[in-house]
């Protein structure tokens, strides 16, 4: 089974449409799976109780979403030429064991021309630490600005991009 995590805590964010475009081609294909959006970890989470693996909001989170799971699809935008900060705190407020020896694909957006490729490159080399195994395939979506309407993604193009990774990974 596989987790799709929108990595943005930020209200009304665009990740959440992208990871979302992602979670309803796994239930076109009836395939399970878990969808966890950073906005969802709890607005009063101390950042001082993060390494209380066992006592923290994120040890809830963990349990449900990451150590029962072999598979993680991260949708990454660019924050300040880089990943989201809540994204490492994510990952630093959950035992390193429960993402040992499991896979990763990573999706960059960004407003910019680069898609996140810096930020995917960066959050790579801290999954890669944890020993999880990063799918080399990268897809990278620049300009999200240009492929959005109304708050929904609208570039077949695009689409089709995101349901061939989901493919390329489900094959990893």
């Amino acid at each position: 089974m596989l987790t799709i995590i929108s990595a943005s805590n930020r209200n009304d964010n665009q990740t959440a449409i992208f990871s979302k475009a992602c979670k309803l081609h796994l239930e076109s294909k009836n395939i399970p799976h878990k969808y966890f959006a950073l906005s969802e970890i709890p607005k009063e989470t101390s950042f001082f109780d993060l390494y209380e693996y066992e006592t923290s909001a994120f040890s809830q989170i963990a349990s449900e979403y990451i150590a029962p799971h072999e598979k993680f699809v991260f949708i990454i935008p660019e924050y300040n030429g880089s990943f989201p900060g809540i994204l490492k705190a994510f990952i630093d407020g959950i035992l390193p064991k429960h993402f040992n020896g499991k896979k990763a694909c990573l999706i960059g957006i960004s407003s910019g021309h680069a898609g996140n490729l810096r930020g995917m490159d960066h959050f790579a080399d801290v999954l890669n630490y944890l020993n999880v195994n990063v799918m080399p395939k990268r897809l990278c979506i620049p300009r999200i600005d240009n492929l959005l309407q109304d708050n929904q993604l609208i570039d077949e193009t695009t689409l089709s991009q995101l349901k061939a990774q989901i493919e390329r990974f489900l094959d990893f």
